[in-house]
């Protein structure tokens, strides 16, 4: 089963005609904005062809206040199209985009220079968990009115349409027919040239190490495409030659909603806010065994203490909580400061801030991750065994990547 959704204008209608006849099961959902005086004319055209071929479907009255009237818009129904295909168990969704939207897309994006992730529409997209299609886009939008007219498959035209109160609407009123075949071919060599830099992006960060990029005479085009990849952002050529230049040394960079870090041989992007790890007590041996890095099967050797930790009962209640200022550990060559240990490890600004340490009653540090215990808690207490690993490696607002050392 699929998904369409039809507005009971020519396009979708001929669309919901062609896949009732090629026999694709089908439900409908249908959006009635009821801004128009012509709206409730749409939703019976609509409703009437489903009712005459036993076509389910859904219908969506959603409410405008204030805002861009087209982006809210387009934001409710594909909400109410994924909202409806998750409740049918339905994993695709058609809609009715043809050539003409194509085009006009294409020529709003030149417009305004965007960067994009693709020019004009694609055939195939995600959205959420479901599959878009958009199978219309080699037909016209005059076609598909002819198609309705000789199928005898009712229409109502959105007269919203007729007037240039909407740029795409300019765009389409002013563009001409030698104008359509040019564009065409500028859309798919755009599209080309996309996928090529998106290609030598991929094999450039798969075999080359970091400071590579810096040397390369596309670094900036690299690096751009590397955000894109980890934010879902583009940048502007200005912001991507500023952040090439902040990145040629370690630093943290602020970037829109990101944190943006180089770090020896590594970039990493991390999303704001940084949450820091929640702060919670342990109050018993029992609930300690309880948390997610305690493996409880774990059987280490007596001569690998980095992941051992010995607690007595004058040790609890244990609190768990971000890395402070002048945090350490009484190790056995003496104290040490956790903010060395990130050095020498060589562990990242993004990395520490997901970092965690387990404090005793006393309210000093015993354990670090990937550090080990103090040299009080080695042994003579109860015995846990923790994991091995950076907290922020598995924090889901962390992306890294590391690039590969070069073979010589």
């Amino acid at each position: 089963m699929k998904l369409l959704a039809c507005s009971g204008g020519p396009d979708s209608m001929a669309l919901l005609d062609m896949e009732w006849k090629k026999g694709t099961e089908l439900f409908v959902c249908h959006v009635n904005y009821r801004k128009r005086p012509t709206a409730q004319r749409d939703e019976d055209i609509v409703r009437d062809y489903c009712l005459k071929h036993g076509i389910a479907m859904a219908v969506l009255y959603p409410h405008y206040e204030t805002g861009n009237f087209q982006a809210w818009a387009r934001d409710v129904r594909y909400e109410f199209f994924c909202r409806q295909a998750r409740k049918q168990g339905i994993g695709t969704v058609l809609t009715a985009h043809q050539q003409d939207d194509l085009l006009e897309t294409f020529v709003f994006q030149k417009e305004r220079r965007m960067l994009c992730d693709w020019y004009g529409l694609k055939y195939r997209t995600k959205r959420q968990d479901l599959i878009i299609e958009r199978p219309l886009l080699g037909w016209r939008k005059q076609d598909l009115e002819d198609y309705c007219r000789r199928n005898q498959v009712p229409f109502g035209i959105d007269e919203s349409n007729l007037t240039d109160a909407y740029a795409r609407n300019r765009i389409r009123h002013g563009m001409k027919e030698e104008e359509r075949p040019v564009l065409l071919r500028e859309i798919s060599l755009a599209n080309r040239r996309l996928l090529a830099k998106q290609r030598r992006a991929a094999c450039f960060f798969a075999d080359h190490p970091s400071a590579d990029l810096f040397s390369q005479e596309d670094g900036p085009a690299l690096l751009e495409t590397w955000i894109w990849q980890q934010t879902g952002n583009h940048l502007s050529g200005r912001q991507t030659r500023e952040l090439f230049r902040q990145l040629q040394k370690n630093c943290v960079c602020e970037l829109q909603e990101w944190f943006i870090e180089r770090h020896d041989d590594r970039l990493m992007a991390a999303s704001k806010p940084l949450a820091a790890i929640q702060t919670c007590e342990i109050q018993t041996p029992e609930e300690l065994r309880q948390l997610p890095m305690v493996d409880n099967t774990a059987r280490l050797p007596e001569t690998d203490p980095v992941q051992r930790l010995s607690v007595q009962p004058e040790d609890f209640p244990l609190t768990i909580r971000s890395p402070c200022p002048g945090d350490g550990m009484e190790m056995r060559f003496g104290w040490k400061k956790l903010s060395r240990f990130f050095i020498d490890r060589h562990i990242s600004r993004l990395e520490r801030s997901r970092w965690y340490v387990v404090v005793n009653r006393a309210g000093k540090v015993i354990y670090v991750p990937g550090w080990g215990c103090d040299r009080h808690h080695f042994e003579g207490g109860q015995t846990f065994c923790f994991r091995q690993f950076s907290p922020a490696t598995v924090h889901d607002k962390i992306k890294n990547v590391t690039f590969k050392e070069k073979q010589v």
